[in-house]
């Protein structure tokens, strides 16, 4: 059984020879390029939304750029004062998600999201 569709696009002849000189040059077929640029399409839009995001609780909480680097040192610090461990990018990125209650699907390279209704 096939785990594919067939999509028809059209592009103008410029972005048509650009799209085949790209392939070419990295040994691609054309659907793996245009699969290639949907997920970056999608990445970004995912960043797009997260920073979206972190910029309306930071402005909630009435927080700004200056408040950024002392906040880090201090969450770093933690109450003891003691150096703590800095956390990855992925796990910040996995609490992020889990408050906007984004789910990653058993592919990881697509996501789906589920926003409960109120």
């Amino acid at each position: 059984m096939r785990n594919t569709r067939t999509l028809s696009v059209t592009l103008p002849p410029e972005m048509l020879k650009r799209a085949q000189s790209i392939a070419k040059r990295e040994s691609r077929t054309m659907s793996e390029l245009v699969r290639e640029a949907l997920r970056h399409y999608d990445r970004r839009a995912w960043w797009e939304e997260v920073n979206a995001y972190g910029r309306q609780r930071a402005e909630e909480r009435g927080l700004r750029e200056a408040d950024v680097e002392r906040l880090v040192h201090e969450s770093r610090r933690g109450a003891s004062g003691r150096k703590q461990r800095i956390p990855t990018l992925k796990k910040l990125v996995s609490q992020i998600t889990r408050e906007n209650r984004y789910k990653e699907v058993a592919t990881g390279r697509e996501r789906g999201k589920e926003i409960p209704r109120r």
